[in-house]
């Protein structure tokens, strides 16, 4: 109830100062394990990704956010667990996967972490892992205008116009044991976000 409650009002704001505008939004599937993949060029991505999914959205935030209990409540009460960013969170991932096969959506950003230019980057395997052992299926996602709006450093946001295109969710085949295919998979989801950017350009 909480989750629905925040994500609309949050939504309705961003309709109002950033003009938001959700291209594609048919693509999300409304039930089955799915992983929404953005590019990630801003702190307000998580947020944006948020809306692009008609049902509640699991998301991993990095540990450091949870020691205070207040907020770390607050995070968790909006669907987010810890992930620990000094090596791999094997945790974290297990959580992941648990919640996949459950049937449940989960955000992750193929690239890792945000972008320092604005470009797309080269994409992690971690993704690929989650799909391949979930057999979860992959939206990919272009966010325009996020890093335009809340820039790396800036603390008060600019009112400029986000777009999100979504493709069309990329079906995967459930293998638990080959890291080429995890690879495989991250590479096939950027060149989806890729070609997004290309159409939209």
């Amino acid at each position: 109830m909480i989750y629905f409650i925040s994500r609309n009002i949050l939504k309705l704001l961003f309709k109002t100062f950033f003009r938001l505008r959700i291209v594609g939004s048919a693509n999300c599937p409304k039930t089955g394990p799915l992983i929404i993949a953005p590019n990630h060029t801003s702190f307000l991505d998580p947020l944006i990704a948020g809306f692009v999914v008609p049902r509640p959205l699991n998301f991993m935030a990095r540990s450091s956010l949870f020691r205070n209990r207040i907020f770390g409540n607050i995070l968790k009460s909006v669907n987010a667990f810890p992930l620990k960013r000094e090596g791999a969170d094997v945790g974290a991932m297990r959580l992941a996967i648990d919640k996949l096969c459950h049937g449940k959506a989960v955000l992750i950003f193929p690239e890792g972490t945000r972008s320092k230019d604005g470009n797309l980057g080269a994409p992690r395997a971690g993704i690929g892992l989650l799909a391949a052992r979930s057999g979860a299926n992959i939206l990919p996602c272009y966010i325009k205008g996020s890093r335009e709006a809340l820039p790396k450093g800036a603390i008060f946001p600019r009112f400029k116009k986000i777009t999100v295109y979504v493709g069309k969710p990329l079906k995967i085949e459930k293998n638990s044991s080959e890291k080429e295919y995890y690879m495989q998979i991250a590479e096939d989801t950027m060149a989806t976000i890729r070609a997004l950017k290309k159409n939209e350009d």
